[in-house]
Order: C-alpha cells, then sequence, then structure tokens
C-alpha cells in the first residue's frame, strides 16, 4: 500500500477519462460555457446512472457505493483535465460531503440519494470569498427555520435545486438545507471561468430544514471545507497535468529559428519547472485524500498543504502554457485561456494558498512535529506479508543494536545484517540482500534507525549511495564479493573521481588517462571537487581508455586504491573555510585489470548508474516530515518570535518553503515505492533539494537576528563527514549549501535530463557527440 490511489482508483480513471472523452471534448465546453446553466442535464444523469459517479463517496444505503475521497478524488482530477462543465463540485464535492456527516437527518438522507441518482443538482452558500464574516442568519419561529441575507458568490447557485446553508442565530451556528424555490433571489454573474457558473444568493425569511446545531454544525463545515479543498485540490491536479502535456508537445512541434522551440533550455527548463510543479502537487493531493481515510486528525493540515501547493502549481503551469504557446496562446480560439482562469479562480474557492498556509502554520507550531504515522515506501502490512518484519524482530533480538558511538560493534553488526540479507534488500541474495523490491528499503532503514543504529551515509556516501549500487549492478561475482560487504559496514570509505577542471557538467569529455601495460593499466590526469577524498579507502574512478573514438564510447570505469603509489590527494578549501573537497593528482598510478567495473570502453554505461544513484542518495531522502533543513528553520522562526522579529510575510516565507519541504519528502516517498530502479526522474529529488535547501537556510540567516553578521570561523579543517544537507550551524550551512545546486549535477544539466529524458523535449544538437574525442576542443 502506498498513498496512491491503487488498481481500482486507476480503473476508475480508464472509464472516466474514456467518458469524458466523449462528453468533455473542448467543443462540448466551448458550448456549454456559453449556456445559462453550463452543463448538459443527459450527460449529468448518465454520468450518475451509468458510471455511479455522484454516489461514489455516499453510503450504500442511501443509493451511493460507500467508496473513498481516494476514488472520488481520481474523478475530480480527470474532470480537472477535461475541464468539465457541471455542478459536479457544488454537488458532489461539497453538498454531499456535508450531508454525509448528517445523514441520520431524514431530508438529508432524502437529498443524498437525490444526488446519487443524478436528480439533484445542490451547492453550498459559502464556497468563496464573502462580504461578511456571517452575510447569512437564520431564526427559528413556531412555523420552523427560516433564512434572511445575501450569499455573494455561489458556485452553481443559478441552479441548484437545494443550498446547505451555514447561518448565525443568537446562540451560535446551525446548519440548514434551503430549497431554492421562488423565495430564494438567484442572480447570475459573469465568472471570470465561464466553465463555472457562479450566482448571487438573497434570502428572504426563506423556510430552511434544520440539519446541524452550534458545535456540530461548525464541525461540518470545517470538514466539509477540507474535504472538498482535497477534492478542489485534485481538480486543479488534473488541469495542470493536461497543461504540462500541451504544452512538452507544442515544444516539440513548433519550429522557429529552424528548429524545435523544445530544443531552446529557456524552454526546456520551464517545462521541468513545470513538470516539478505538477509532480509536487500530485503528492500533496494524494497525500491529502489518503489521510482524509487512513487519518482523520490530520486532515485539515493534509487539506490545507494540498490546497497551497496544487492552487499556486496550476496557476503557474497554466500562465507558463500560454507564454510557451506565444501569441496563439493570448487568443480566444486556444484552450489555454480556458485553463487559466479555470487556475485562477480556483485559487480562490475555499480559501486562497496564503489562507491555507496560515492554517498550516498554525499546525506546525503546534505540531512540534508530532504528526502521527508516517507512510513509508512500503507498507507494515506488506512487510509482515512477506515474512521480512517478522525476521527483522527475530534479526534484532539474536543481534542487538549496539550503541552508535561504538564503531567497532557497529561495523559487526552491519556485517551480520549484509550476511542475513537484511542491508540493501533489493541485492541478490549472497550479496547483502533478498531480491525483494526496493521500496521495501526504506522501511528496513527505519526499523533498524528506531532500534538506534548509527548513520552511516554522512560519512560514507559516495560508499552506500553511489559505489554499493554500481558493483552490484557492473561487478564480478569476484568483485562483488571484495566490496560490496566491506563498504556496506563502514569499512571501506569511497570517494568518487568524476569530475575534472575541464570536465564538470560535460563528464564524458574527461581528460584523465588510462593505457594498458600487461595486467595493469597506467592512470595520468587530475580529478577535482572528490568529496571525502583525503578519508577514503577507494574510489570510483573513470578515465579514457580511447581518444580515438566518440568521447562516450572510449571511457573505462576504475575502481581505484586511494593509498595506490601516484595518488596525490590536496585540500580543496571551499567558501566555508574548510576542506570537505579535494583536489586529486593521479601520476603514473597502477590499477590492476581486475579492478575495471564493466568492461573496457563501456565505462559511460557503468557511469551512468553511478549518477543516476548519486542523484537518489543526494535528494531522495525521506526523514520524518518537519524534520532535517525545514525543521532547523522552524526552531530558527519559533526563537525569533520569542524575540519578537517575526510578522505575517514572514510566516508565509516559512510556510512556503515548508510545503514545497513537505512536498519533495512526499515526491521521494512515491518514488521509493515504485521499486523501481534510479532513473532520470530521481533529477527531480535532487533539483528540489538543491534549490530547497539554499531557499531555507538563506531563510535561518535572514531571520538569525545579529548573530548573522557572524560566522564561527573559517578554520581550515578537512571534515570527515558529509555536510551535503546542512550542518548544526545554519549560517555554515548556508555557505555549504550554494554547492547543492552545482554537486551531483548542476540543476541546469538536471532540467535538461528532465526535459529531454522524463518529458521526451528534443535535444539542442551537440556537435562533438560524433567526433573523436581528440579533435574535440577543451577547455
Amino acid at each position: 500500500m502506498t498513498y496512491m490511489p491503487g488498481e481500482d482508483g486507476e480503473e476508475l480513471r480508464k472509464v472516466v477519462r474514456a467518458f469524458l472523452a466523449q462528453h468533455s471534448a473542448e467543443a462540448d465546453v466551448r458550448r456549454l460555457m456559453e449556456t445559462p446553466d453550463g452543463y448538459d442535464p443527459a450527460v449529468w444523469t448518465r454520468a450518475a446512472g451509468e458510471l455511479g459517479l455522484h454516489g461514489l463517496a455516499i453510503p450504500e444505503e442511501l443509493g451511493g457505493s460507500g467508496t473513498t475521497p481516494v476514488e472520488l478524488g481520481v474523478v475530480f482530477e480527470e474532470m480537472g483535465r477535461a475541464l468539465f462543465c457541471g455542478p459536479f463540485l457544488s454537488t458532489v464535492g461539497l453538498a454531499a460531503t456535508a450531508l454525509t456527516q448528517v445523514a441520520d437527518n431524514e431530508i438529508a438522507a432524502k437529498t443524498l440519494q437525490g444526488i446519487a441518482a443524478g436528480e439533484v443538482v445542490a451547492t453550498v452558500s459559502w464556497a468563496t470569498p464573502q462580504s461578511l464574516p456571517h452575510p447569512v442568519r437564520a431564526e427559528q419561529t413556531d412555523a420552523g427555520w427560516t433564512v434572511s441575507g445575501v450569499a455573494d458568490t455561489v458556485i452553481d447557485g443559478a441552479l441548484a435545486s437545494v443550498v446547505v446553508v451555514h447561518a448565525q442565530t443568537f446562540d451560535g451556528s446551525v446548519l440548514l438545507l434551503v430549497n431554492a424555490d421562488g423565495s430564494v433571489k438567484r442572480e447570475p454573474l459573469t465568472p471570470m471561468d465561464s466553465t463555472r457558473k457562479l450566482a448571487r444568493l438573497t434570502f428572504n425569511d426563506t423556510a430552511a430544514e434544520l440539519l446541524a446545531v452550534g458545535e456540530e454544525a461548525d464541525r461540518v463545515r470545517r470538514h466539509t471545507d477540507d474535504v472538498g479543498a482535497l477534492y478542489l485540490a485534485a481538480e486543479q491536479l488534473g488541469g495542470a497535468s493536461f497543461v504540462l502535456e500541451t504544452s512538452v508537445e507544442y515544444a516539440k512541434n513548433r519550429i522557429q529559428f529552424g528548429r524545435p522551440i523544445g530544443t531552446f533550455q529557456a524552454i526546456k527548463h520551464r517545462c521541468a519547472d513545470m513538470l516539478i510543479d505538477v509532480e509536487s502537487a500530485r503528492s500533496v493531493v494524494y497525500h491529502g485524500l489518503w489521510t482524509a481515510v487512513h487519518e482523520p486528525s490530520n486532515l485539515s493540515a493534509g487539506a490545507a498543504l494540498a490546497r497551497s501547493v496544487a492552487s499556486d502549481a496550476y496557476q503557474r503551469v497554466a500562465a507558463d502554457n500560454i507564454q510557451i504557446h506565444g501569441g496563439i496562446g493570448f487568443t480566444w480560439e486556444h484552450s489555454a485561456h480556458l485553463y487559466l482562469k479555470r487556475a485562477k479562480s480556483s485559487q480562490l474557492l475555499l480559501g486562497s494558498p496564503r489562507t491555507h498556509r496560515a492554517r498550516l502554520a498554525q499546525e506546525v507550531m503546534a505540531r512540534e512535529n508530532d504528526w502521527g504515522t508516517e507512510i513509508p515506501g512500503a507498507s507494515q502490512d506488506a512487510l509482515a506479508d512477506s515474512g521480512l518484519l517478522a525476521e527483522l524482530e527475530a534479526f534484532n533480538a539474536e543481534n542487538p543494536v549496539p550503541p552508535a558511538d561504538d564503531r567497532d560493534n557497529d561495523r559487526r553488526h552491519r556485517e551480520k545484517r549484509f550476511d542475513a540479507g537484511l542491508a540493501i534488500v533489493a541485492f541478490d541474495e549472497g550479496f547483502g540482500g533478498r531480491g525483494l523490491p526496493s521500496s521495501q528499503q526504506a522501511v528496513v532503514d527505519e526499523f533498524f534507525a528506531r532500534a538506534g543504529a548509527a548513520e552511516h551515509m554522512a560519512r560514507n556516501i559516495i560508499g552506500l549511495g553511489m559505489a554499493l549500487p554500481t558493483i552490484h549492478a557492473h561487478g564480478t561475482p569476484e568483485q562483488r564479493k571484495k566490496f560490496l560487504r566491506p563498504t556496506f559496514s563502514g569499512e571501506y570509505i569511497w570517494c568518487q573521481l568524476f569530475s575534472e577542471p575541464g570536465a564538470g557538467s560535460d563528464l564524458a569529455g574527461l581528460a584523465t588517462r588510462a593505457v594498458r601495460d600487461g595486467d595493469e593499466y597506467v592512470i595520468n590526469g587530475q580529478k577535482v571537487w572528490t568529496s571525502l577524498g583525503h578519508v577514503a579507502d577507494w574510489g570510483l574512478l573513470v578515465a579514457r581508455t580511447n581518444p580515438d573514438v566518440p568521447k562516450h564510447k572510449g571511457l573505462t570505469y576504475f575502481l581505484l586504491d586511494m593509498r595506490s603509489p601516484g595518488v596525490d590527494v590536496r585540500p580543496l578549501r571551499q567558501i566555508t573555510g574548510e576542506a570537505e573537497f579535494n583536489e586529486v593528482y593521479l601520476t603514473d598510478v597502477r590499477i590492476p585489470a581486475e579492478n575495471v567495473l564493466g568492461a573496457e570502453g563501456e565505462g559511460w554505461k557503468v557511469a551512468l548508474t553511478t549518477l543516476a544513484n548519486e542523484r537518489v542518495a543526494l535528494g531522495q531522502r525521506t526523514p520524518p516530515r518537519g524534520s532535517g533543513p525545514i525543521g532547523q528553520a522552524v526552531e530558527v522562526y519559533r526563537q525569533a518570535v520569542a524575540d519578537g522579529r517575526t510578522d505575517a510575510a514572514v510566516t508565509e516565507r516559512l510556510m512556503l518553503l515548508w510545503a514545497r519541504a513537505e512536498a519533495a519528502r512526499l515526491t521521494n516517498i512515491r518514488a521509493s515505492a515504485r521499486g523501481s530502479e534510479p532513473g532520470p526522474e530521481g533529477s527531480i529529488a535532487k533539483l528540489q533539494m538543491a534549490e530547497l535547501n539554499k531557499a531555507i537556510y538563506e531563510f535561518c540567516v535572514d531571520l538569525s537576528g545579529p548573530s548573522a553578521l557572524e560566522v564561527p570561523g573559517y578554520d581550515d579543517t578537512a571534515p570527515t563527514e558529509a555536510a551535503v544537507h546542512g550542518g548544526a550551524d545554519v549560517r555554515v550551512a548556508y555557505l555549504r549549501s550554494l554547492a547543492n545546486s552545482i554537486e551531483g549535477g548542476t540543476s541546469e544539466v538536471l532540467r535538461n535530463i528532465l526535459g529531454e529524458r522524463v518529458l521526451g523535449l528534443p535535444a539542442e544538437h551537440r556537435f562533438d557527440r560524433d567526433i573523436p574525442w581528440k579533435d574535440v576542443p577543451r577547455s
């Protein structure tokens, strides 16, 4: 189980998409949006009767299916893609949600039956900003309840047959059901979004049926707002997804300056950023829907997060869509404006993004990271079914985790984990794994972390994140046996010898030479930006064995003993004053042929495995919600609050970062749950991490008060652990974070990868791809 829709949800998606392709094509949308009611009653009835969409989340005893918000979220997502014209949000997303909460009320139950059958169009009175806090008042008389007042902008107010009204009395709140007959004055409005009808409703001693009073009435409204916000966010996700697809398709086919505009980095990078917006929205929307079902105590926070991220994402990608389409995108004839208007209008329904971030801030400040159940990459149920959870518990009972600072026993414990197949569970049996889906690794790691196991990533990030998967994928049985176990245990610390002064982003252009001499290779060259090279036992080295072929074909991958004669590691002092990085000079270094990883000349293929895993190791972390760099930012903010140095703008800035961080974390959980080998999608995680870390730590410095003008010192030291993900001192962490968008692939290169290898945009012409390396101009 993950928090994404399962097989039933995806089957439902296919059915709904096919239905909407028939009944909500662009021509249908344009025709219906010009009509007074804005929808086709025949299609509305078919959607209810044949597909059962209206009653999905209505109890079975009332004519519905009794499914969960997750399945209904799929429907809203597909309707958002198609700009479905119909009162579905008002009737099913809002009114039915409210009425389901009071379904024991006879009037509510009868109305729900009508909604499920497609016979009733309903709405609520409060889904848009009102001119007054409580514009509608209620009064109880001998004849029953009446309501009076104005609801300024009501979704589908001109065509709804019933309205759920939240009103005020002298004694508190009430929830009422109003039959929108002649006693209700309806004034259709001209909405920005022509596909969603709005009206002003005026009640004048209008008869009403009581549904709930007092705290119960307020509870139903809050629940409706939260669940409705998730449905609206799902609709926004669908629209944003479709807009991204149309932008990419246009960028592939629109020719300017003699080539597709998608080859230009300005367009490619914009599309890559749109992709990240959409995937972030997808993560928070479906996590929120999952929360509504499995963790209702966190529903309010999940809904606020989903709306905060999805609202802004949809608006940005819809605006970018017009920019990418250029002049044609600004015309009435093109569909781009329809999605932009839906995106902008949707931002203001059920609370603006800023409003939701303000709500989220209250949750974050109150929780102090007590967020309840975490969603791992694979569920505890799946682990229990596989028997792995029982084995973990049995192993831990027999081999208790030693104290984290006991290096010797920690190493022996990790060796036992390796031998038991509990190191990297996706690896082959006999080599630290069990051949299980990689999605289960997160839970295994969490199990040992909860037991108090030491964290090794900072001191051996290259070994664990890059060397292990590369050697497992390409190594001989002898290489696997020699390197995998001691690397996992921490006996072997690794560094990466890829970048050179003349070959950074253009890694395949490297110049370090490797010449075969019998059973050895002789290496000469210079490497740079070698993290932890000064403490490494082994290095991952790529060198050129054939300069007479194109640059990608003449490379060979080596495993280098860093204690070999001719290896000269020199500290490279960085802007923090420390020397975490190094330059490495290789002079007549001899490497046994048995230490070639893969075949001679196939080094680029092997290097791609390392690079893919590097981006995952750097970016795809799934720490507990609200921890890591964003947790530091929250603590800095708390101190600033105590010192009286915050305001609404500061809080908004923090919550923008918090929402981005949580969206990135949830996206990483989605990726790990897939259980597949790292691919180009890993660039999303790395890109998000890099840009977020810089923004978070700059926020921390900005909010640190006078101490931000100081640093602990610029001592020339050589750390024995990597500081990729920050450090205790936020001022130093800020300086270190500026490397995040360079190391492991620059943010610009990652956007190219996302544009070309994920979105399928055409690559820029590279004149050096097919000529011998020796003939390529170099710095």
